[in-house]
């Protein structure tokens, strides 16, 4: 409308779209709201994939220092492989997720040609024909031993170097985490769940040890 006494001009107000109240207005709302619900959502996956990979690279200085390389495993994880001292290295270190432990795997080739398992329970993964050692005549931890060949076993345990390298791999399991350890015909492996207090130089230094019992196990 136009008001000539005053010159002024007045316009009416755009009716809103879509309407107050209507259904369109409505449905528009609701896509508003599902747009936003998934952004967030997708911000928030994104957070904790980068959250889990940052996590899955905590053990990468140990390995990486002795020259192993590294990529991605099972999408939050690190895997590991290279030669350490002329030996097949090779890893792979999962860290803990809701109520799954932490999850760290390590292999050193070695021609051994038998199998023996130690852990502080029956190790279930390997050597399930196994009989068990007798080893109150060593000093060990409180850890039990199964093996295909007893005599060589004992042959390993003989030597002092061997013993301390394999009680360090056994050792403080309710704080550093459990752990199992086996020997295979081709090589030796080291299974554990590292707990939150298990630090860099403590994966180094099972690597070390596992070097070591390769070495005196062939």
């Amino acid at each position: 409308t136009c008001s000539r006494g005053t010159g002024e001009i007045r316009w009416p107000l755009p009716r809103p779209f879509p309407p107050a109240l209507s259904g369109g207005r409505n449905q528009a709302a609701a896509v508003m709201a599902g747009l936003l619900g998934l952004a967030y959502l997708v911000g928030l996956t994104l957070y904790l994939i980068s959250t889990f990979r940052q996590a899955g690279q905590a053990l990468d200085s140990p390995f990486l220092a002795r020259g192993l390389t590294a990529e991605n495993y099972l999408g939050v994880g690190r895997a590991y492989r290279g030669s350490v001292e002329g030996r097949a290295v090779e890893a792979n270190y999962l860290p803990a997720q809701g109520l799954r432990p932490a999850l760290l795997n390590v292999y050193v080739a070695a021609e051994l040609g038998t199998r023996a398992a130690a852990g502080e329970k029956r190790p279930l993964l390997d050597c399930r024909d196994c009989s068990p050692v007798d080893l109150d005549e060593f000093d060990l931890g409180p850890f039990q031993i199964w093996a295909e060949d007893e005599g060589r076993l004992r042959d390993l345990l003989a030597d002092g170097e061997s013993r301390g390298a394999l009680n360090r791999l056994m050792s403080e399991q309710k704080s550093l985490g459990i752990r199992e350890l086996y020997w295979q015909p081709e090589r030796v492996w080291l299974r554990a769940h590292p707990s939150t207090w298990v630090a860099a130089e403590q994966v180094e230094g099972w690597l070390e040890d596992l070097l070591l019992l390769a070495e005196a196990a062939e």
